[in-house]
């Protein structure tokens, strides 16, 4: 089985998708570290000396070439659902997760190191709480196609990997 935690930036997606793979003894991959391992670039300098269009394609691209594994937990990038078909793909190909993380947690995680965000590092302070509920709302239409959702506030694991085993266990994941 191939498991992705989606959501927004700072919403807690790494951290859910360790405990889901300690919990089910599966390999758990970062998709963000996976493209700084592949490029050797941190997200940040990639972004500036890119785009954003050619990040996208390299995370489509590293998706791919994971979309077969099994036994596995990507944590997606925050943007990784919103572009091309990629949340398609990953429905297609085995059990997303959006993990909802309410604005004002989100917020806090973000405000101390937004700096180190390509799509925040440019966005005055004082602008910076509008863009960034602007920004969950528009991307929420693509998390909300994910297979389960949880809100953080109220995540008990134990349920939500019984969910994901059922949801396993039935017969046709399209």
């Amino acid at each position: 089985m191939l498991i992705f935690v989606i959501g927004y930036m700072g919403a807690g997606k790494t951290t859910l998708g360790k405990m889901i793979a300690t919990h089910l003894d599966y390999r758990f991959y970062d998709l963000d570290e996976m493209i700084e391992i592949s490029t050797g670039y941190t997200i940040s300098a990639y972004f500036e000396k890119n785009g954003e269009t050619a990040f996208r394609k390299m995370e489509r691209e590293i998706l791919l070439n994971h979309i077969e594994d099994r036994n596995t937990v990507i944590a997606a990038g925050g943007g990784t659902a919103c572009f091309e078909d990629n949340i398609e793909l990953m429905n297609r190909s085995g059990i997303t997760i959006f993990l909802d993380t309410g604005y004002q947690t989100v917020m806090k995680r973000l405000a101390e190191k937004y700096e180190s965000r390509p799509l925040l590092k440019n966005i005055p302070p004082e602008k910076l709480p509008a863009f960034i509920r602007e920004h969950m709302e528009s991307r929420r239409r693509f998390y909300e196609k994910a297979r389960i959702c949880v809100k953080e506030e109220t995540l008990d694991l134990e349920l939500l990997v019984k969910d994901i085993v059922n949801l396993s266990a039935r017969p046709s994941m399209s």
